[in-house]
Formats: C-alpha cells, structure tokens, sequence
C-alpha cells in the first residue's frame, strides 16, 4: 500500500482512539463516588450493579477496573460497596469494592496503589479474606469469618471470629482473634468466648483462652468489637 494511502488511514485511527479511551473509562452510569486526597473513586454499573471501578484526577480518569458482582449486593449503605482506604499504610489510598456476600460474610476484591504509577494491582490474599477493614491507628487489618459446624447427632456449633493481621516484611501476619462459639446443644452455658495469639515459630496459633456463658452473661455483653464492620 502508498504512503498516500496509508496517511488518511492513519488519521483516522489517531482520531478514534480517543474516543475509545473516554468510553473504556465512563463505560456505565455513576452510582456513587467518594473524593479523598485529591482523588474521585467512582463506581459505575447498570441498575444497583456496580461494573466498573474508576479514578480520576482533576476531573480525568487515571485508572479503571471492570467488575463483576452478584446480583444480589445492591447499595450497601448507598456505597455500592466501594471503599477507600489505606491498606498497607505506605500513604496512598487503596481500593475495596463488595463482589459477593452470604450472611455477615462480605467479599471484597482490594485493590493496592502501585508506588510510583497510577495503577492499582489487585491483593489476591486480602481479596480472599471477609469483611477487610484497616485500623490506621493499629496498623492492622481485621477480617471476619462466620462458620457452622454441623454434628451427627443433629446439633450444631457456630463461630463468628474476627482477626487481627500485621504487615511484615509486605506480608500479612496473624496477630490474634477474637471468636465466640454457640452450641445448640441444651446445656446452661452455650456460649464461648475465646482468644488466640499467633506464634510466629510455630506459624499457628496457641491455644485459646476461653470463657464460657450462659444466655443472660451472653446478653449482657456488648460485642460490638466483633462486629467492628456493621
């Protein structure tokens, strides 16, 4: 093919892509945004669904991600399960957005800041855990995970338990958790409250120490801390 013909050809290539470009990044309708530390983290999606994720700067998009979530996550407190925080406290604003969820159980893909460039790289271990929040004060990151031990006999235990992790070395390190079982057996104190220390050597952790509780000790108790996500 002559130069001549190549030219108009090319013209109209340098034309499109900018249009391609502004469609990859507004490719849905805004359903919520957040601006922190002169960024704006959109989510955008169809209906209550969120499918994409965007950053901009200054009013032009740096960065987005597509999204897939279950159809049944819907606003989640009007956030469309977008959060931003720091999750490994280096300074730059991290990226969790809600994909699915089973009772208090919540899945988020979490997405960390590239030192240096405007991207973002998705934590696949984060990204497995439930319930992800960082404490900029304790510099931890706590998860949650919600369990039902069914027995042959027909009676079931349940745990709800909370962990505390640390960043070593940029690896995430148990700390402790938190954990209070429920036995559906008849007995006077169903409930046990119990608490664990990681033992780095043994990469396990040590055995828990435990309370027991009748009903009305299990009332009485604030559990708050446990639920540190609601």
């Amino acid at each position: 093919m002559k130069a001549t013909k190549l030219l108009p050809l090319l013209l109209c290539v340098l034309l499109l892509v900018p249009l391609c470009t502004s469609c990859v990044w507004e490719r849905h309708k805004l359903l919520y945004e957040v601006e922190q530390n002169g960024l704006t983290f959109c989510a955008r999606g169809k209906g209550e669904r969120v499918k994409q994720i965007v950053v901009k700067e200054n009013g032009k998009a740096i960065w987005s991600k597509s999204i897939k979530t279950d159809r049944n996550m819907g606003k989640i407190n009007d956030t469309y399960g977008l959060l931003v925080q720091d999750l490994n406290f280096d300074g730059y604003d991290d990226i969790l957005i809600a994909v699915a969820k089973e009772g208090e159980c919540v899945s988020y893909e979490c997405y960390l800041r590239i030192v240096g460039k405007e991207k973002y790289q998705l934590h696949e271990e984060l990204s497995s855990m439930y319930n992800v929040r960082a404490d900029a004060e304790k510099q931890a990151i706590f998860t949650f995970d919600q369990s039902t031990d069914f027995r042959e006999d027909g009676t079931y235990i349940t745990c709800d338990r909370t962990t505390k992790y640390l960043w070593v070395e940029g690896k995430l390190v148990p700390d402790m958790y938190l954990a209070i079982y429920h036995s559906s057996e008849n007995v006077r104190k169903p409930y046990r409250y119990a608490i664990a220390y990681y033992d780095e050597d043994l990469k396990d952790f040590l055995d828990s120490d435990d309370l027991w509780l009748t009903e009305e000790e299990y009332q009485a108790q604030d559990w708050s801390f446990l639920y540190y996500f609601k």
